[in-house]
């Protein structure tokens, strides 16, 4: 029976612990915060998710992981925000390099790099190593009240992903299978940014036809740069057909959906606050981390990602405060 050490505590990762723990898997939750490990453990409860952890869940401060032995039925899982991903691998590194795979809920990219997380992974791990990302439209509290769920699971290995989807399928939640881990990274990354330009779109009272034109053009972005990664990246090839079926998946199709739409995504707020005269910094302190603000500026000099209408669209509106109406309209002229 395998055991399922999920690392960060943000209210997707103790939501996917929480599944994990009702269909009897164990479940250890390893965190930065002795105040939290305390809270956890003593009243086995998260109030906002509204859960009540049973005896599958165990919670440990991440320190105690550096005298724990790592086994071949270990599930080790990063739950961290995209700017913790790297240090908890990195403070941890002896513990990881000892590790058969490694699976992430954590959707962006590495800042500091540019690099996505397989890259960053084959950096400092032995490539051997079995790689995997669930991504896809989720809410915690989605997957907490049982509602239906989709996502995909993009994985190097397939006995890897067969854990999960034994582990996690239910009649709610449903892990749809791919080799495509870079297609389903680079949706995840990408967006974010699109999210930001939908709710410009609905701010300068472009109709709803306008936002699903941008989500066809994401997806053809998401091939395009997927395919030139690919291309000079050995281990991760998959084939044409299955890189297009990613395009339609819970991890891209699925996820422009909801990003772009719902108001609950903190990308589309950036968006619905955007005029020409904004504070933007002042939006941000507002609303909270926004992944695609990042990510448009750590993209914009990637060569990878430099011929992108949609994150150069972006960073013209964020960074070089163009007024967002015209740069919108240019995306379709």
């Amino acid at each position: 029976m395998a055991l399922f050490r999920i690392f960060g505590a943000g209210e997707w990762g103790l939501a996917v612990a929480n599944h994990l723990s009702l269909q009897s898997n164990l479940v250890e939750i390893y965190l930065r915060d002795n105040l939290k490990v305390d809270l956890y453990s003593s009243s086995n409860v998260h109030k906002n998710l509204g859960i009540e952890f049973n005896n599958n869940i165990t919670f440990f401060n991440i320190n105690e992981i550096k005298s724990i032995s790592n086994s071949a039925d270990t599930i080790n899982i990063i739950a961290t925000s995209s700017s913790g991903f790297l240090s908890v691998i990195k403070d941890n590194i002896n513990y990881f390099k000892k590790s058969q795979s490694l699976t992430w809920l954590t959707k962006g990219l590495d800042h500091s790099s540019g690099s996505l997380f397989h890259e960053v992974l084959d950096q400092i791990l032995p490539n051997k190593i079995a790689k995997c990302v669930i991504s896809g439209p989720s809410f915690a509290k989605d997957l907490v009240n049982k509602k239906d769920i989709k996502v995909s699971i993009a994985s190097t290995d397939d006995s890897l992903a067969e854990v999960f989807i034994n582990a996690m399928n239910t009649d709610y939640l449903d892990l749809i299978p791919t080799h495509d881990l870079i297609g389903v990274e680079v949706s995840g990354v990408l967006k974010n940014i699109s999210a930001i330009l939908a709710g410009s779109l609905t701010a300068n009272q472009f109709p709803d036809e306008y936002v699903h034109e941008l989500i066809s053009i994401s997806q053809q972005e998401v091939y395009r740069i997927s395919k030139s990664i690919m291309t000079n990246t050995d281990g991760y090839e998959v084939s044409d057909p299955e890189m297009k079926n990613t395009l339609n998946s819970p991890a891209c199709l699925g996820d422009l959906n909801l990003t772009c739409f719902y108001n609950t995504s903190r990308n589309r707020q950036l968006g619905l606050k955007l005029t020409q005269d904004c504070n933007i910094q002042k939006l941000l302190s507002k609303i909270g981390t926004v992944e695609g603000y990042l990510s448009t500026a750590t993209l914009f000099n990637n060569k990878v990602y430099s011929q992108s209408i949609i994150i150069k669209s972006a960073y013209d509106i964020l960074y070089n405060h163009i007024e967002p109406k015209k740069i919108l309209e240019a995306i379709y002229s």
